[in-house]
């Protein structure tokens, strides 16, 4: 049977990775066509087809209803929208919004307003003749076309960033959560599958009511990378953005204050922040930027311990399993240790607990035995993100089959 593969993206012209996965496993049936369907977020009302591309234009009522609800913000969200509107301001994109009222207006938003228009693209949909399989590349994108329509016409694979009503501003929203909530279980209805971070995830969408779910750990060997050479004196690793909000921030100079307790000398790697005071006992290595992921995974992996800050409840964060591929010892704070477990992988509740641990580590422990730490975490997180790509693999051959009513384990 001949099937089409669309992908709905909203705004981004960049995939996600677990979609970029999803579209890979799908390709191993060879009489599959790939198309992409991504609003064209710079150039609005333009319509624009590239071979297996699709631009598709804003929608009018998603653009009035984007614009009244832009009155509805905190003044400091309002603020800097006129700063960046109308004084040519460029402001730090920042994963956060702050305020009851602006996150309120965001979560109306999502709930209400069709990005995309829509037309041209269901009559083109409807005009394919082979098997249609749709996937909605994160929660951003659920309201990109008309889900609803799209279940009708095949098949959908909703590949979660996070628990939305968990994810950044809405879970600090009590009514922003419970319409994310609503949301989310009325997506899950039309969705034949869900692709979730974490097994904790997994469980959360069964409870919101998902027909099948399965898990895929934000984990993405680069086959090329192997680890460098450790340092030779203990050495810590910070990868950090400022862009993931105040709180942490916060979280980020606690560390340090954690880390200037620690009876030793240590060297510690920061990547994205650079931290403005730093204890006498710390040698910064600071990188504002690693373009390349091979590059970023070197530097990593020549420290001991990876510090793992979470921002939010949802998923398994990525530095987490960075850290794992890099051969690092993870301390996780009480949200960077969600969803997954390692081998390896310790706790810390604020920051005296983190500069208690630490000291414990490196000084009850050899070197050695720190090191093999690392390479069993390494080593459970390669063999752990296999595993989970064949079930994967496995639920999406049973969704393409055409007998698709049969269970996905």
């Amino acid at each position: 049977m001949k099937y089409s593969l669309f992908v709905v993206r909203d705004s981004w012209d960049k995939v996600s990775p677990k979609s970029k996965l999803v579209v890979e496993i799908c390709k191993e049936n060879p009489n599959l066509d790939v198309f992409y369907l991504i609003r064209n977020d710079e150039k609005r009302f333009l319509e624009k087809r590239t071979n297996n591309k699709i631009e598709m234009a804003t929608s009018t009522s998603g653009i009035l209803f984007y614009y009244f609800l832009s009155i509805f913000k905190s003044p400091r969200d309002l603020y800097e929208r006129v700063s960046r509107r109308f004084f040519k301001r460029k402001l730090p994109y920042s994963l956060v919004t702050i305020g009851f009222i602006s996150v309120l207006s965001k979560t109306l938003n999502h709930f209400f307003a069709a990005s995309a228009r829509s037309g041209r693209i269901i009559q083109f949909l409807k005009k394919i003749n082979s098997r249609r399989v749709f996937v909605i590349d994160e929660f951003t994108s659920i309201r990109t076309l008309d889900l609803k329509l799209l279940s009708e016409m095949g098949p959908v694979i909703y590949v979660s960033q996070d628990v939305a009503s968990e994810n950044f501003d809405f879970n600090n929203n009590l009514l922003s959560k419970s319409l994310m909530i609503k949301l989310e279980r009325e997506i899950l209805g039309m969705a034949d599958l869900v692709i979730a971070c974490s097994e904790r995830d997994q469980f959360r969408y069964l409870d919101l009511g998902a027909k099948a779910a399965i898990f895929y750990p934000n984990v993405y060997p680069i086959k090329e990378f192997e680890p460098d050479t450790k340092d030779k004196e203990p050495s810590i690793c910070i990868a950090f953005q400022s862009r993931w909000g105040e709180k942490s921030i916060h979280d980020f100079y606690t560390v340090f204050e954690a880390l200037s307790k620690v009876k030793m000398k240590l060297k510690v790697y920061v990547t994205g922040v650079k931290p403005e005071h730093v204890p006498e006992n710390i040698k910064i290595e600071y990188y504002e930027y690693i373009a390349s992921k091979s590059d970023y995974m070197r530097i990593l992996s020549k420290s001991w311990v990876g510090i793992n800050i979470g921002i939010h409840r949802g998923g398994s964060n990525e530095r987490k399993y960075d850290y794992a591929m890099a051969g690092l010892v993870v301390f996780s704070d009480t949200l960077g240790c969600r969803g997954d477990l390692l081998p390896h992988e310790y706790t810390f509740l604020d920051g005296n607990d983190l500069a208690a641990k630490i000291e414990q580590l490196f000084t009850k422990l050899d070197e050695e035995k720190i090191m093999d730490m690392g390479v069993e975490n390494r080593k459970y997180t390669l063999l752990f993100a296999e595993k989970q790509r064949d079930a994967l693999s496995k639920s999406i051959r049973a969704l393409l089959s055409e007998n698709s009513t049969q269970k996905i384990e």
